[in-house]
């Protein structure tokens, strides 16, 4: 999922670049419910199960102002990016008569991307078509 991404900037081979980014999404780590839980406990027990490498609750996603610095094999429109990892899941929490549904949600794996904009071949991954929906 992107969070930042540049304006094209146009590259030259072997011409070290940095793009100003910006922010176009914020991914906060939440828990939503139909009805009243206790968020801290519903999303350490989701924490749990998914690892140390998710961001706590309510700690919203990183932003940087501009990339960091790129050098290409070839000449042309490049965009940069950040992006993270969305990791969520359903759960349903029973007390006595009462059942409560609801979605945890955090981030994982902040990461730096780059993609050329007027290639002929684009890759398929969801990140770069995202990125480009975006910036080219």
């Amino acid at each position: 999922m992107a969070t930042d991404v540049s304006g094209v900037v146009k590259s030259s081979r072997g011409k070290p670049f940095t793009a100003e980014l910006r922010p176009v999404r914020t991914v906060v780590p939440s828990v939503q419910a139909s009805d009243g839980v206790d968020a801290t406990a519903i999303f350490a027990k989701f924490a749990q199960q998914a690892g140390p490498a998710i961001a706590p609750l309510n700690e919203p996603s990183p932003h940087e102002d501009a990339s960091g610095q790129f050098t290409v094999d070839g000449d042309g429109e490049m965009v940069t990016y950040e992006s993270v990892q969305l990791v969520e899941a359903s759960f349903t929490y029973r007390c006595g008569d009462t059942v409560v549904s609801g979605v945890v949600s955090s981030y994982a794996r902040p990461r730096t991307g780059i993609m050329q904009c007027d290639s002929a071949k684009r890759p398929t991954a969801d990140i770069v078509k995202e990125v480009a929906a975006l910036a080219c």
